[in-house]
């Protein structure tokens, strides 16, 4: 199903009233596990705009409605249950992505407000180093070329230049981005980028139950990378949040999470350090009774758009299986 379709579906579908009808009888049963990577007005933001799921007060809206109709778990409920169990269910996981300050800063309140266990997928490299990810400093790079211009094309611009990142292995990406500051006329972006949190504030949401989980260490693809760095990003990453933040850290999401950025020998590899890994490409996830339920491929669905389009994942998720 198209993006624009799915759209279509979720406006009709909250015109005629079939989303209400259909949450009182249930459509699904499973795990459904929500990604989010930053919280706020896109409008403001010099960076990479795509990254951001929803702004505060829809933020807050979709929290509050997910409490009220479904049953909301934390990465240890999902843990200790075998996967049969969830197929009685309807249980949702709310996870954040990378480490973006706002998730601190905006998204932490609200979720503490709403006692809402969420997990945090945090690139260690990014609090350490404070470096820029290659998507945001693609879209700073299109944004200064392109000051001035229509938002729909510079929009354009950044997309066309990210799916070319995506065609070259992780060895040519610093030559990439190097050519594409040149011929932006911007150079790299220099010095500590503003967007991440630091290891106080992870540690201050630790303390207020918050779960965290490894997310490597320079978030590269890693079916992109050598097979000999796998090892290096799995482990890492994770002992960097242990040391820490003093957690136990068992779970690990896949860079950009799409079927191809991760492999069956990935997926060998990370079950030696982890109890499960998370995809990123919709779905909801079954007892195996019932459907699809892989530990090292439970599938999340990314949060973006409209509360009518959340209310549709929300309640047709199998849709998007």
């Amino acid at each position: 199903m198209t993006l624009l379709t799915y759209r279509k579906m979720a406006k009709q579908a909250e015109k005629l009233g079939l989303n209400r009808l259909v949450r009182l009888v249930g459509s699904w049963r499973g795990l459904l596990v929500l990604t989010y990577h930053r919280i706020g007005n896109a409008e403001q933001c010099e960076f990479d705009r795509g990254v951001y799921s929803t702004d505060e007060a829809t933020f807050a809206r979709q929290m509050e409605f997910i409490r009220r109709h479904f049953e909301v778990v934390s990465v240890d409920d999902v843990m200790r249950k075998p996967a049969d169990h969830w197929k009685r269910r309807q249980a949702v996981l709310v996870t954040f992505d990378d480490g973006y300050i706002d998730n601190y800063e905006i998204a932490f309140p609200i979720l503490k407000r709403l006692d809402i266990p969420a997990l945090f997928f945090v690139t260690s490299g990014f609090i350490d180093q404070r470096s820029i990810a290659w998507w945001d400093e693609i879209a700073w790079m299109m944004r200064k070329q392109y000051a001035g211009v229509e938002e729909d094309q510079v929009d354009d611009a950044i997309v066309d230049v990210v799916e070319k990142f995506y065609e070259i292995s992780a060895s040519e990406s610093e030559d990439y981005l190097n050519r594409v500051g040149d011929q932006a006329q911007t150079g790299r972006y220099q010095g500590a980028s503003p967007v991440w949190m630091n290891w106080g504030m992870l540690r201050e949401m630790a303390a207020a139950g918050m779960s965290f989980g490894g997310h490597t260490v320079s978030h590269p693809i890693l079916t992109r990378t050598s097979t000999s760095n796998w090892e290096h990003e799995l482990t890492e990453g994770r002992r960097r949040l242990e040391e820490e933040l003093d957690v136990d850290v068992q779970v690990f999401s896949y860079p950009v999470g799409n079927p191809d950025c991760f492999s069956s020998d990935l997926k060998q590899q990370t079950a030696k350090h982890y109890q499960a890994a998370f995809s990123c490409y919709g779905g909801v996830n079954q007892g195996k009774a019932a459907g699809s339920w892989d530990r090292f491929d439970l599938r999340r669905w990314p949060v973006y758009g409209p509360m009518r389009q959340f209310r549709m994942t929300t309640t047709w998720p199998q849709l998007l299986n």
